[in-house]
């Protein structure tokens, strides 16, 4: 097994954050490695067997400014438009709060390749992925 040159302690945050897909009174709130019914009735409905959520607020997770995390979120919506992506707004958070709120992308149909590039071009350490199951993972990239 390769081992994940990011730290324990930021890994261990990942798996605790709350990942919510849209931002409106219908959203999904989904936690790694749990299943979710709504999560899995959104992929059976739209004909999707797979989906990302990637953001590209702090990379490498060295806090940036609010500027430029938006300047960043608008360069990834901006590739995801720019190649037909479906995406719903979303929202990454910090139970703890020890890291502010971070908006990404839930992007439905995305493959783990895809999604694993995607998250690499814009610098993350990692990305949440699922599979037709609707179990979110936490998918590390370095």
């Amino acid at each position: 097994m390769i081992q994940s040159i990011i730290s324990k302690n930021l890994i261990a945050s990942y798996l605790c954050a709350n990942y919510r897909i849209g931002t409106g009174p219908e959203s999904i709130s989904l936690r790694i490695d749990q299943y979710s019914e709504a999560l899995a009735k959104f992929l059976i409905s739209s004909g999707q067997s797979c989906a990302a959520i990637i953001s590209a607020y702090n990379p490498s997770s060295r806090r940036l400014s609010n500027e430029k995390n938006c300047a960043a979120h608008e360069s990834l919506r901006n590739f995801l438009g720019q190649h037909s992506y479906p995406t719903i707004e979303s929202l990454n958070t910090d139970p703890a709060d020890l890291w502010p709120a971070e908006k990404s992308f839930f992007v439905p149909g995305l493959d783990l390749n895809t999604a694993q590039t995607l998250g690499q071009q814009f610098d993350q350490n990692a990305i949440v992925w699922t599979n037709s199951d609707a179990i979110p993972r936490l998918i590390l990239l370095r």
